[in-house]
């Protein structure tokens, strides 16, 4: 059973990704030729999943995304998939033994930006969907990664940080 800290920091993030909807979806001019923002939910995913995973788990990611691809008007639960499929594949990635450095992390989940949202287009296009430019989706991209770090940093200051050597999470896993 989770703590009541893990329950606080679920409750955190829930109300993180719904105040991040609520922004992408206010009217802030992103007209035509302008330059598109980041996902800043799939930053929030990956910074804390490869801090604390036990804060995240799939059962909290699914419907909020959903709900991210119902408002947004995206391919029901595709967009859900992808990012469902690069949240398990930093969970397995993080090496308690070892912490990665800062600019390796932001490495590898730039790297997982980069397919994730290089495999949507090339669903979309298998599927024979509306979708939008390559090169719009390549600036949201590089959006998301450079918007990486300062969101990494300020999970850091709100108390998601890696355990130390020794230290329990609440799924029993030794750090």
């Amino acid at each position: 059973m989770a703590s009541r800290s893990v329950w606080l920091y679920r409750l955190l993030f829930v109300v993180l990704a719904v105040t991040v909807l609520f922004f992408q979806l206010l009217p802030f001019g992103a007209g035509t030729g302008s330059v598109p923002g980041p996902e800043l939910t799939v930053c929030l995913i990956a910074a804390w999943v490869l801090r604390r995973p036990d804060y995240v788990p799939v059962w909290l990611l699914l419907p909020l995304l959903l709900l991210d691809d119902v408002l947004l008007m995206r391919p029901l639960g595709l967009w859900t998939l992808i990012v469902l499929l690069m949240s398990e594949y930093l969970r397995r990635r993080v090496d308690h033994a070892e912490v990665l450095p800062f600019w390796s992390e932001v490495g590898l989940v730039a790297a997982c930006i980069a397919v994730a949202f290089l495999a949507d287009h090339l669903a979309l296009v298998l599927l024979l969907a509306e979708r939008p430019p390559f090169l719009g989706q390549a600036l949201h991209a590089l959006a998301t990664i450079v918007f990486y770090p300062p969101v990494a940093i300020f999970s850091q200051l709100i108390g998601v940080r890696r355990l130390a050597p020794g230290e329990m999470d609440s799924l029993g896993t030794r750090a």
